[in-house]
């Protein structure tokens, strides 16, 4: 894939420029992501057949945004579902973009002609109003500072029935609520934004700005613990004792 395929935008103020510069310049340099061996190993701890079952409970379709895409991974497998004709796959680390993104399309093999690189950011979208049949995001709405801005753009670029897909996003649960304090320590003393939500609390960001909320229970298999919550009794316990969901948003009309 040649650069001249990536789309630049200008990046919003709000941008984190620590967490930019850690991911342009720190993280490639660390011991899990030194070599892309390393990033093959991350994409395969689990997280291809995680999602590969919720392909099979949620239609995704049409024309799709990722949101903090990074490697790009989510859009790779979405890329290969006849009904998704294109995805965007927009972070605001250009070398990312540029030097792992294109590696892992062709370690999952993606349809590549479907896919589009953007540089840009959460805040400011630069796509027209209703673009999107849906916006999809991994493990990226926790790194943002300022989610009700983003909340709204995301329903801005969505059509008036589009829906948002979260996977792998923090929860915290119900019987756990020192989570809030300990979550992503290391990550928050490097200047980076790491938070983690209780499901009220993300009710509240969608619901606010426009977009009903739901949460579908799907517990990964990331390891044999995983597998004993999953396929025992002890998946009863989700939401109390820990809490895997997919966040499922749809866009409410306007008064």
């Amino acid at each position: 894939m040649e650069d001249q395929d990536l789309i630049t935008c200008e990046l919003s103020p709000l941008s984190n420029k620590d967490e930019l510069h850690y991911r342009e310049d720190v993280q490639q340099t660390e011991a899990i992501y030194d070599n892309f061996d390393k990033w093959k190993k991350k994409i395969g701890d689990g997280r291809l057949d995680y999602v590969h079952e919720i392909m099979k409970m949620v239609k995704f379709e049409g024309k799709i945004l990722e949101l903090g895409a990074g490697s790009s991974w989510f859009s790779c497998e979405l890329s290969k579902l006849d009904r998704v004709k294109e995805l965007y796959c927009l972070d605001f680390s250009e070398k990312i973009l540029k030097e792992i993104t294109p590696k892992v399309m062709d370690f999952l093999n993606a349809d590549k002609g479907k896919m589009k690189r953007v540089v840009g950011d959460f805040y400011s979208l630069k796509f027209p109003d209703r673009m999107f049949d849906m916006v999809v995001v991994d493990a990226a709405l926790h790194h943002i500072g300022s989610m009700d801005i983003v909340m709204k753009e995301i329903k801005r670029v969505m059509k008036d029935d589009g829906k948002v897909v979260a996977i792998r996003e923090p929860i915290i649960p119900k019987m756990r609520p020192g989570s809030k304090e300990t979550f992503g320590a290391h990550e928050r003393s490097l200047g980076l934004i790491e938070n983690i939500y209780t499901k009220e609390e993300w009710k509240g960001f969608f619901e606010r700005n426009g977009l009903k909320l739901s949460f579908m229970p799907v517990i990964p298999e990331y390891s044999f613990a995983h597998k004993a919550i999953k396929y025992t009794p002890l998946r009863l316990l989700n939401g109390y004792l820990f809490a895997h969901y997919v966040l499922i948003a749809t866009k409410t009309k306007d008064e």
